[in-house]
């Protein structure tokens, strides 16, 4: 049985292209070029790995994750390609038996080997090197991501509404307990913050 009701790689990408955004800057609106270009890199991305929706919406809460814990963390213009791969990278790697190499991950994505690598490092640093996802936390999410789903595609035009990191959502889809290190400290901010990453398609 599918977790979302909607698998194809299309609009897969555009589900994606519109919550990674959503969940780590809070707000679904970029600009049209940079919009696209994210939407074309998830797509490439979905279609070539044949990734699974389960694992899409693992990654997705990863990044939630990663956010409630630093909600201060601002991301560069292009930190979503790199936020998204390295998520689905941890996700892959948890989720499935048959796993990509990095190197794969590099090839697929157009983003350097070494710096997935340290990508890899500092985001599961950031979690603590808690990837585990509960069974009750995954359906709890998948709900909540299918009903997103629903909405984008039922009025595309409107945006899901923005999740706000309250107390709700903290109960809603239980995190780990938030960290007492200090944030400018964190080595997340040496990609989350990084120069802008121009994703290139290919006009094959």
């Amino acid at each position: 049985m599918s977790i979302l009701t909607c698998t194809n790689t299309i609009q897969l990408s555009e589900f994606v292209a519109h919550m990674v955004p959503k969940i780590w800057t809070g707000s679904a609106f970029m600009t049209t070029e940079r919009s696209n270009l994210f939407r074309i890199f998830c797509q490439n991305i979905i279609k070539a790995t044949q990734i699974s929706s389960p694992c899409i919406l693992v990654a997705l809460f990863y990044i939630y994750r990663l956010r409630f814990a630093y909600p201060a963390i601002r991301g560069s213009i292009g930190s979503e390609v790199r936020l998204f791969t390295t998520a689905l990278i941890l996700a892959n790697k948890f989720l499935d038996d048959n796993t990509f190499t990095n190197k794969t991950w590099s090839e697929v994505s157009s983003v350097p080997l070494h710096e997935l690598n340290i990508m890899e490092m500092e985001f599961l640093s950031a979690l603590q090197y808690r990837t585990c996802v509960h069974h009750i936390q995954f359906f709890s999410w998948s709900s909540q991501c299918q009903h997103w789903m629903s909405q984008l595609m039922a009025r595309p035009v409107l945006m899901a509404p923005i999740m706000r990191l309250n107390k709700r959502s903290a109960d809603h889809f239980p995190v780990e307990p938030k960290t007492k290190k200090k944030l400018y400290n964190h080595s997340v901010l040496s990609w989350s913050s990084s120069s802008y990453y121009r994703f290139k398609p290919n006009n094959s």
